[in-house]
């Protein structure tokens, strides 16, 4: 298992976005974007990156918050779409699957 610093993970997320799903060799090229970084490296990071969005949409763990981020956001840290709730929607506890009524 390698270390991983806060840049190392900032170069991991741009190649991520410089080289999607589509691309051949794409661990190997983000490995090249990422000094001292395997092929392996970066797909176990990556693994460990899908593993940890699950469990925070799944409401298992907080989102992490980074003391060195520029950005401070305020109030709940919670990712939405929109801040506008129609006027009928009801607040779910995370984790909380959605029902056939609600995806309509």
């Amino acid at each position: 298992m390698s270390t991983w610093t806060r840049d190392d993970d900032k170069l991991f997320e741009h190649g991520l976005v410089l080289y999607p799903e589509n691309v051949a060799d794409r661990w190997q090229l983000i490995a090249d974007h990422v000094p001292g970084k395997t092929a392996d490296d970066i797909m176990a990071h990556y693994d460990d990156l899908v593993h940890d969005v699950f469990e925070i949409d799944s409401g298992r763990i907080d989102l992490p918050s980074y003391t060195d981020d520029p950005v401070e956001l305020e109030g709940d840290c919670q990712i939405s779409s929109g801040s506008n709730k129609k006027n009928n929607e009801i607040e779910r506890k995370k984790g909380t699957p959605w029902t056939e009524d609600e995806h309509r």
